[in-house]
Protein backbone atom coordinates (compact mmCIF):
# COMPACT_ATOMS: atom_id res chain seq x y z
CA UNK A 1 0.00 0.00 0.00
CA UNK A 2 1.44 3.15 -0.97
CA UNK A 3 1.37 6.37 1.77
CA UNK A 4 -1.04 8.06 0.01
CA UNK A 5 -3.37 5.24 0.06
CA UNK A 6 -2.70 4.74 3.83
CA UNK A 7 -3.58 8.28 4.31
CA UNK A 8 -6.48 8.32 2.52
CA UNK A 9 -7.82 5.11 4.39
CA UNK A 10 -6.74 6.80 7.39
CA UNK A 11 -8.84 9.66 6.16
CA UNK A 12 -11.92 7.61 5.68
CA UNK A 13 -11.57 6.13 9.07
CA UNK A 14 -12.01 9.73 10.64
CA UNK A 15 -14.69 10.66 8.68
CA UNK A 16 -16.26 7.26 9.44
CA UNK A 17 -15.95 7.96 13.35
CA UNK A 18 -17.05 11.46 12.75
CA UNK A 19 -20.17 10.30 10.80
CA UNK A 20 -20.69 7.72 13.60
CA UNK A 21 -20.33 10.20 16.76
CA UNK A 22 -22.56 12.53 14.78
CA UNK A 23 -25.26 9.68 14.69
CA UNK A 24 -25.21 9.16 18.01
CA UNK A 25 -25.15 12.92 18.88
CA UNK A 26 -28.83 12.74 17.02
CA UNK A 27 -29.85 10.04 19.45
CA UNK A 28 -29.17 11.67 22.00
CA UNK A 29 -30.75 14.92 20.92
CA UNK A 30 -33.98 12.96 20.00
CA UNK A 31 -34.21 11.29 23.63
CA UNK A 32 -33.80 14.58 24.63
CA UNK A 33 -36.43 16.37 23.46
CA UNK A 34 -38.73 12.60 24.22
CA UNK A 35 -37.91 13.33 28.16
CA UNK A 36 -38.61 17.10 27.78
CA UNK A 37 -42.10 15.56 25.79
CA UNK A 38 -42.97 13.35 28.58
CA UNK A 39 -42.21 16.31 31.04
CA UNK A 40 -44.03 18.54 29.10
CA UNK A 41 -47.25 16.00 29.20
CA UNK A 42 -46.78 15.49 33.31
CA UNK A 43 -46.70 19.63 33.66
CA UNK A 44 -50.04 20.07 31.87
CA UNK A 45 -51.78 16.45 33.26
CA UNK A 46 -50.64 18.48 36.65
CA UNK A 47 -52.21 21.86 35.80
CA UNK A 48 -55.51 20.17 34.70
CA UNK A 49 -55.41 17.90 37.25
CA UNK A 50 -55.11 20.50 39.96
CA UNK A 51 -58.01 22.68 38.13
CA UNK A 52 -60.48 19.60 38.95
CA UNK A 53 -58.94 19.70 42.89
CA UNK A 54 -59.41 23.02 43.46
CA UNK A 55 -63.62 22.35 41.71
CA UNK A 56 -63.79 19.57 43.77
CA UNK A 57 -62.78 21.68 46.79
CA UNK A 58 -65.17 24.20 45.33
CA UNK A 59 -67.98 22.36 45.25
CA UNK A 60 -67.19 20.37 48.58
CA UNK A 61 -66.75 16.85 47.61
CA UNK A 62 -66.35 14.28 49.83
CA UNK A 63 -62.84 14.47 51.91
CA UNK A 64 -61.93 11.29 51.15
CA UNK A 65 -61.87 12.08 47.41
CA UNK A 66 -60.36 15.21 48.15
CA UNK A 67 -57.72 12.86 50.15
CA UNK A 68 -57.10 11.05 46.80
CA UNK A 69 -56.89 13.46 44.82
CA UNK A 70 -53.91 15.31 47.12
CA UNK A 71 -52.18 11.82 46.99
CA UNK A 72 -52.31 11.75 43.59
CA UNK A 73 -51.06 14.88 43.12
CA UNK A 74 -47.92 14.36 45.22
CA UNK A 75 -47.71 10.94 43.20
CA UNK A 76 -47.54 13.36 40.22
CA UNK A 77 -44.76 15.59 42.11
CA UNK A 78 -43.12 12.92 42.27
CA UNK A 79 -43.14 11.79 38.51
CA UNK A 80 -42.36 15.26 37.73
CA UNK A 81 -39.40 15.46 39.59
CA UNK A 82 -37.98 11.55 38.30
CA UNK A 83 -38.78 13.11 35.07
CA UNK A 84 -36.87 16.37 35.53
CA UNK A 85 -33.74 14.33 36.55
CA UNK A 86 -34.33 12.28 33.23
CA UNK A 87 -34.25 15.38 31.33
CA UNK A 88 -30.98 16.41 33.32
CA UNK A 89 -29.35 13.21 32.31
CA UNK A 90 -30.55 13.51 28.63
CA UNK A 91 -29.23 16.77 28.58
CA UNK A 92 -26.15 16.05 29.96
CA UNK A 93 -25.34 12.87 27.78
CA UNK A 94 -26.05 14.99 25.10
CA UNK A 95 -23.55 17.39 26.02
CA UNK A 96 -21.30 14.79 26.71
CA UNK A 97 -22.08 13.24 23.21
CA UNK A 98 -21.75 16.79 21.57
CA UNK A 99 -18.04 17.36 22.75
CA UNK A 100 -16.97 13.72 21.54
CA UNK A 101 -18.43 14.42 18.33
CA UNK A 102 -16.55 18.03 17.76
CA UNK A 103 -13.87 16.05 19.06
CA UNK A 104 -14.25 13.24 16.10
CA UNK A 105 -14.46 16.40 13.77
CA UNK A 106 -11.90 17.99 15.09
CA UNK A 107 -9.44 14.93 14.00
CA UNK A 108 -10.82 14.69 11.16
CA UNK A 109 -10.53 18.48 10.55
CA UNK A 110 -6.63 18.32 11.76
CA UNK A 111 -6.36 15.39 9.17
CA UNK A 112 -7.85 16.70 6.19
CA UNK A 113 -5.79 20.00 6.72
CA UNK A 114 -2.27 17.41 6.67
CA UNK A 115 -3.64 15.42 4.01
CA UNK A 116 -3.54 18.92 1.91
CA UNK A 117 -0.48 20.07 3.25
CA UNK A 118 1.29 17.20 2.19
CA UNK A 119 -0.52 17.89 -1.07
CA UNK A 120 0.72 21.02 -1.66
CA UNK A 121 4.13 20.13 -0.65
CA UNK A 122 3.66 16.84 -3.20
CA UNK A 123 3.16 19.14 -6.14
CA UNK A 124 5.81 21.73 -5.30
CA UNK A 125 8.60 18.49 -5.19
CA UNK A 126 7.02 17.81 -8.63
CA UNK A 127 7.64 21.17 -9.99
CA UNK A 128 11.24 21.19 -8.60
CA UNK A 129 11.64 17.96 -10.79
CA UNK A 130 9.99 19.53 -14.08
CA UNK A 131 11.67 22.40 -13.40
CA UNK A 132 15.33 21.02 -13.00
CA UNK A 133 14.43 18.85 -16.38
CA UNK A 134 13.46 21.75 -18.18
CA UNK A 135 16.96 23.49 -16.87
CA UNK A 136 18.96 20.72 -17.65
CA UNK A 137 17.48 20.34 -21.38
CA UNK A 138 17.86 24.02 -21.46
CA UNK A 139 21.12 23.62 -20.51
CA UNK A 140 22.38 20.80 -22.99
CA UNK A 141 20.33 22.42 -25.76
CA UNK A 142 22.86 25.93 -25.14
CA UNK A 143 25.60 23.75 -24.99
CA UNK A 144 24.93 22.16 -28.37
CA UNK A 145 24.21 25.11 -30.15
CA UNK A 146 27.31 26.54 -28.78
CA UNK A 147 29.10 23.29 -29.75
CA UNK A 148 27.53 23.86 -33.83
CA UNK A 149 28.67 27.70 -33.57
CA UNK A 150 32.44 26.02 -32.53
CA UNK A 151 31.89 23.66 -35.46
CA UNK A 152 30.97 26.13 -38.25
CA UNK A 153 33.47 28.54 -37.33
CA UNK A 154 36.03 25.93 -36.94
CA UNK A 155 35.13 25.36 -40.66
CA UNK A 156 35.01 28.76 -42.20
CA UNK A 157 38.83 29.16 -40.74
Amino acid sequence: MTARATLELVQKMLLDAEEKEAKRLGECIRAWQAEMHKLEMLRTFRTDYEARYREALARGDLPVLIANMQAFLARLEEAIAIQEQAVQQAAHQRTQQEAVWQAAMGKRKAFDLLLARQEIAEHAEEEKKVQKLLDEWVTQRSARQRAALSDEEGEHS
